[in-house]
């Protein structure tokens, strides 16, 4: 199991060291690695190389063997690379500061990609410190944190005396040391929320808005705790307060997905829907629950060998649009129309709610 070490660091790398201080000295744990999240100018610093009288000349490795000589310790892997000092780039253009509000997406797609790629492996602790940087770099890794951090993970911020502030490194005396303070920060986790979709390719892929937009939807989606009701005898789709009264086919197209789901079945491919047996089972469905229902005997034919594809669309796009009208927020109707996989030859549909969202209300014998 490694220990790994993540901070953001603006122009004061010192909090580099005093966090691995107090991590490795007063709270005996030993950090295998260290990673720095910064931007051009702060890498400069990091390497000891920025020309401004007030920031430090050493560079930050040096300090951290000298740390690891005077308190025994084991050196942690931190290299003077692009793998150990991070930095925020456009295309092959780094970011020297994070001020706009362009480069406050650019940073956050940073951190998120590198706070989800090391919290996807299970031999891991990451403790991530916010103490460095500017104050929107710590709310990014602490926001990418929210959304990646296993329960095991830390997020941390270290503070000493302003006497002490800038003054070296690490502590070297036990004053010093007492006055270093480690806190934990306490953080919602949201990682159940994607738990299933974390692995995914289309989440690895997702830029750090995005991600942000799809837990929103997912949270929106838990508080929203109204079941969709389907009532066979009325044909009628109710949801909250509101409802709304589909024709007998629109109905029974609707019912027959919710009905495919109760048996498993999700996605159903077009040729299945459109086919002899799927006919039949709406026919026998009619002259049990609506005789009222008159079949045209040119119909009837007609759906001896199965439904018109067009047709199908068509009902498909009226119950989407009630549907729409029924649940006037998008996000939570979209849970509930027909929705489609398109592949040529091969299409699927399916509604996306889950089986425990949706009521079905028999009729009364």
């Amino acid at each position: 199991m490694k220990n790994i070490l993540i901070c953001v660091s603006g122009l004061t790398p010192q909090v580099v060291t005093e966090t691995l201080f107090c991590l490795s000295v007063k709270e005996k744990i030993k950090i295998d690695e260290v990673y720095v999240l910064t931007t051009k100018r702060g890498r400069d610093v990091i390497l000891g190389l920025d020309k401004a009288a007030s920031t430090p000349k050493t560079a930050l490795k040096t300090e951290i063997k000298n740390l690891c000589k005077q308190y025994n310790l084991k050196m942690p892997l931190f290299d003077n690379n692009d793998t150990h000092i991070i930095v925020a780039k456009e295309e092959s253009i780094e970011l020297p500061d994070v001020r706009s509000d362009k480069d406050n997406v650019l940073f956050p797609n940073r951190v998120a990609s590198f706070i989800r790629d090391k919290t996807s492996s299970s031999d891991n602790t990451i403790f991530c410190s916010i103490t460095g940087g500017r104050k929107s770099m710590s709310v990014h890794i602490a926001n990418a944190l929210s959304l990646f951090a296993r329960e095991r993970d830390r997020l941390l911020h270290v503070l000493t005396k302003e006497e002490n502030e800038f003054k070296g490194f690490y502590p070297v005396t036990k004053r010093e040391a007492k006055d270093l303070q480690l806190s934990d920060i306490p953080f919602v986790r949201l990682r159940s929320l994607l738990s299933q979709d974390i692995k995914g390719e289309e989440l690895i892929k997702m830029s750090f808005d995005k991600i942000v937009g799809y837990t929103q939807k997912q949270l929106k989606l838990i508080s929203e705790q109204k079941q969709l009701i389907c009532d066979i005898e009325k044909r009628e789709l109710k949801y909250g307060y509101n409802s709304i009264t589909l024709e007998p086919m629109e109905f029974l197209f609707y019912f027959y997905f919710i009905d495919k789901k109760t048996k498993g079945e999700n996605k159903i491919p077009i040729y299945e829907i459109i086919s002899a047996s799927a006919s039949r089972q709406f026919k026998n469905f009619i002259e049990m629950y609506y005789p009222f229902y008159y079949i045209r005997e040119s119909q009837q034919k007609a759906w001896q060998h199965g439904f018109d594809a067009k047709d199908f669309r068509s009902k498909r796009t009226k119950i989407n649009q009630k549907i729409n009208d029924l649940i006037k927020d998008k996000d939570l109707a979209q849970r509930f129309i027909i929705e489609v996989d398109k592949i040529y030859g091969d299409s699927k549909y399916y509604i996306p709610a889950a089986i425990n969202n949706i009521k079905i209300v028999l009729p009364q014998k």
